[in-house]
């Protein structure tokens, strides 16, 4: 059950809604909950490293650093804080960055507002939230070998309209080791060429769209 000494972090650089998701939280769970607020990546460790927050409901797209790095200083800071991470980014390498560092709940920001205090009671209570765009995929992840960092790197360098020895001068590698790459990407993502290459990524969220 919801603890009305419940304390919660919310880190969204958009002062408008973090506002909107205090009063959210306080109408639904109750105003008995303590709800505090952060627009950067260094005041929300900060603040982190300073309270006992039960949950963190966090945007990744904050102006001072990279989203992932700031949900791994809060497990650091505060180990036993649970995080639900709030996002537009549906890119199945970012997705999977927050599966692989163990969130409690991943939430995409067209979801309704009922989903989000659903989401927050389920965790709270010990359980897990995943909206039903990140459970689609988690299943996409799991229905096939994902690239590696380095063949991620090239796919999005051939995206970019990069040739092999083009890739191999700003990678620094050799061009049989980019080619070498191409062909496992090729065989990863069941492509025949560069250019099924490249819309088989989009089709799974390797390679960002119009929507970032």
């Amino acid at each position: 059950m919801i603890d009305s000494e419940l304390k919660i972090l919310l880190v969204d650089d958009h002062d408008i809604v973090l506002r909107g998701m205090r009063h959210l939280i306080e109408d639904s769970i109750g105003t008995g909950c303590h709800v505090d607020g952060a627009r950067t990546g260094r005041d929300a460790i900060a603040l982190a490293g300073s309270n006992c927050y039960d949950l963190c409901l966090l945007d990744i797209e904050l102006p001072d650093a990279p989203g992932i790095a700031i949900l791994h200083k809060i497990r650091e800071t505060s180990p036993s804080t649970k995080i639900i991470v709030n996002t537009i980014h549906e890119e199945l390498w970012i997705i999977k960055d927050f599966f692989d560092a163990g969130v409690e709940g991943i939430l995409f920001k067209d979801v309704l507002a009922s989903e989000i205090t659903t989401a927050i009671r389920r965790v709270i209570d010990g359980g897990t939230y995943f909206c039903k765009r990140a459970r689609q995929l988690r299943q996409l992840m799991d229905s096939y070998e994902m690239p590696t960092p380095k063949e991620l790197e090239v796919l999005r360098l051939i995206a970019s309209g990069c040739k092999t020895d083009d890739i191999a001068i700003r990678m620094g590698l050799s061009s049989n080791t980019i080619e070498t790459h191409r062909r496992h990407l090729l065989s990863k993502l069941h492509a025949r060429n560069s250019a099924e290459l490249v819309l088989n990524a989009v089709n799974h969220g390797l390679l960002p769209t119009g929507r970032i």
